[in-house]
């Protein structure tokens, strides 16, 4: 028969009278339970949420940990927000070469934290940051843009002070130098290296100055041009335009001073043209090759100025940090720095009351540096985080404002919001920390209005930086080119080109006052003359009938074709040009003029109407108006020198007959015995 409990007996009652007991004790140790997490959960906010947000560490505290979690004896940190100007790997990597070749250990921090502002209190960070880590070695602080750094020893004989207070006076430190050239010159000081100074230009240093200004001209002119710089492009473009024009002016003006002059040679025209052309687009070719190529090299793009990175998303030079700003605030609407230096109090019931914002609305209370990726602007790290966030999003950057209060700036992306009522709402939030500016912040973004299916408009300060550069070849040919090419190139050629000529005249001048050399024409010049004008001579001829034209002016237009068909010198040329010049002015109908002499100083000046002394010759000679009226010194200075076997010669000094008879026109046997083809 089966055993089955009868319920009415003493030990079934026993039995459950026990389970009963058990189910009471164990129920009531639930509920006691529950009831005793019940504070902590219904706290306001919670005391982990509150030591999370509102417990700041120290900066040596911060960068003590840091420094600790690096290799011992070789730690390098260098602060995310040097990402707006250096690559952070690079920069970590440079630096423990250079430190390195101390062989010491080494701790180096490389931030622009604590900065000189008030709210960090001015106390140095490298001293308690020895103190915290507690190991012997070199500890630096190099901080961007600034001559001020610190360096420390423990355990170790190295003159850091000294070497500190030798970059003050280093000609190679300046206020932006780059850190990892501080770094160097700090390692050259440390190693014991002469200092360099700058010469005081005295004495036999003096001497050496001027080489030295030289070097550091041409090294900054390098650095203006270099493609490869956030000007470069432009700099190079204009400098290209402006030799291009002066190029292409400079063989104009030429070619019209000899013309002018009347000495061009007969190739000399093209080929100055074509040379000129040449230059001038080699120019501009060779700089603008340059400058292509030195974009696409391995793949570089041309480096941009802060400035220019403003008018493009993401708005920042480098995104290093906005992306972990933004992994922070995936978790958690609000994220504060480690290195903040404001009051953090309230920080945890902000973030409950951005978790309860109708908008997506995250926060970021994080310090901003001048040479950050934002330029320390909190408006544009604001739209670069909501920028690359990829979703509908308003981002809240707190900082620390003017007279140490706390303003906000904000940025949005997605929610269509217009960014002047984004920034004209923010405007005048000015608070004592940062939970009362965030707070003060969310009921005004309440009232902003959305449009989410709107496309967002650019960020207001995308209007007050740089131009968007555009590419190499835009930005070479830009706003200086075609100015400099077309005006301030061809302007600067016709200023030196202009001072040229009076330096020419002046000289030309003083030589006429004071005898000075006398005008010359080379047999080549002649040859040219002569040609024209018995060219022209020919010409009219054929134009006019042969009875209008006087026998005399015949038989000189056919003497100074006969000459020319001869092997002549300069005088012969001379003479030439003289009877073309009478034949042509009989033609023209001035018979008068044609017979008149010409002036014996210089026949290529033309009739004379007066007679005087010139030269060593007796008696008094035919002169025109202008040689009559200088003295006899004045007028010697002008008879006119011809080249005759290779020497420069006075006309009046050669005897010949072409002379003797003033060139035909005070005797007509010159022109008869040529005609009879007699010996000239």
């Amino acid at each position: 028969m089966p055993l089955t409990p009868d319920p009415s007996s003493p030990g079934f009652a026993e039995l459950r009278r026990r389970l009963l007991t058990l189910g009471a004790v164990a129920l009531f140790a639930v509920f006691a339970t529950l009831f005793a997490a019940a504070p902590a959960a219904w706290a306001d906010p919670g005391a982990g949420a509150t030591e999370a947000y509102e417990s700041s560490p120290t900066p040596a505290e911060y960068y003590a940990e840091e420094l600790a979690e690096r290799p011992e004896g070789a730690a390098v940190f260098v602060d995310e927000v040097m990402a707006g100007q250096y690559d952070v790997a690079e920069l970590e990597e440079e630096l423990h070469e250079l430190f390195s070749t101390l062989d010491v250990p080494y701790h180096v921090i490389v931030s622009p934290f604590p900065g000189p502002q008030e709210e960090w209190g001015g106390a140095s960070v490298l001293a308690p940051v020895v103190d915290r880590l507690g190991q012997d070695g070199l500890y630096v602080h190099l901080r961007p843009d600034t001559y001020t750094q610190e360096a420390q020893v423990r355990g170790y004989d190295l003159p850091a002070a000294d070497s500190v207070r030798a970059l003050y006076d280093d000609p190679r430190i300046e206020h932006r130098t780059p850190v990892d050239t501080v770094a160097a010159v700090l390692v050259e000081r440390l190693q014991g290296a002469a200092p360099v100074v700058e010469p005081d230009g005295s004495g036999a240093e003096g001497s050496e100055a001027e080489p030295g200004t030289l070097a550091a001209f041409w090294e900054g002119f390098l650095e203006e041009t270099d493609p490869a710089s956030s000007m470069g492009a432009e700099n190079l473009g204009t400098l290209s335009g402006l030799a291009g024009g002066f190029l292409i002016a400079s063989a104009g003006f030429w070619i019209w001073w000899r013309l002018h002059e009347g000495r061009a040679a007969a190739f000399e025209v093209p080929v100055v043209i074509v040379t000129g052309l040449a230059l001038a687009g080699l120019s501009v070719a060779g700089p603008y090759a340059l400058t292509v190529n030195a974009a696409e090299e391995d793949g570089a793009e041309i480096a941009r100025d802060p400035a220019e990175a403003r008018f493009e998303p993401p708005y920042v030079t480098g995104t290093d940090r906005v992306e972990r700003l933004i992994a922070e605030t995936e978790s958690a609407p609000l994220y504060v720095g480690p290195l903040v230096p404001m009051d953090r109090t309230g920080l945890a019931a902000t973030a409950e009351r951005l978790e309860e914002s109708e908008l997506p609305v995250r926060a970021v209370v994080v310090p901003m540096a001048g040479n950050d990726e934002s330029a320390g602007d909190p408006e544009v790290l604001a739209y670069a985080l909501a920028e690359l966030t990829g979703e509908e999003a308003v981002y809240l950057v707190a900082t620390v404002g003017t007279g140490g209060q706390v303003g906000v700036a904000a940025g949005s992306a997605g929610l269509g919001i217009d960014p002047f009522d984004l920034s004209r709402t923010l405007w005048d939030i000015s608070e004592a920390t940062p939970a009362e500016a965030i707070e003060a912040a969310l009921p005004a973004l309440a009232e902003v209005p959305t449009d989410p299916g709107r496309a967002d408009a650019e960020p207001l300060f995308t209007d007050d930086y740089a131009h968007e550069p555009g590419s190499p070849s835009e930005r070479f040919f830009g706003d200086g080119f075609l100015p400099c090419l077309l005006a301030v190139g061809p302007l600067l050629s016709g200023i030196l080109f202009g001072i040229a000529l009076v330096v020419v005249s002046v000289v030309r001048a003083v030589r006429k006052g004071t005898g000075g050399r006398r005008p010359r024409m080379s047999t080549r010049a002649l040859r040219r003359l002569a040609l024209a004008e018995t060219r022209s001579m020919v010409r009219e001829l054929e134009e006019v009938q042969d009875a209008l034209v006087p026998e005399w002016a015949m038989r000189d237009a056919d003497a100074s074709l006969v000459v020319l068909r001869r092997p002549v010198d300069a005088l012969d040329l001379l003479g030439v040009t003289v009877l073309a010049r009478r034949a042509r002015a009989a033609i023209a109908g001035n018979a008068v003029h044609g017979t008149r002499a010409v002036c014996s100083a210089d026949p290529l000046h033309g009739q004379a109407r007066r007679t005087g002394r010139v030269h060593r010759l007796p008696g008094r000679r035919p002169l025109c108006d202008s040689c009559f009226d200088l003295s006899d010194k004045e007028r010697d200075s002008r008879v006119l020198e011809v080249r005759i076997d290779g020497a420069w010669v006075p006309h009046l000094d050669l005897d010949r007959v072409w002379v003797r008879t003033n060139y035909g026109s005070t005797g007509r046997a010159l022109v008869d015995g040529i005609l009879e083809k007699s010996d000239a």
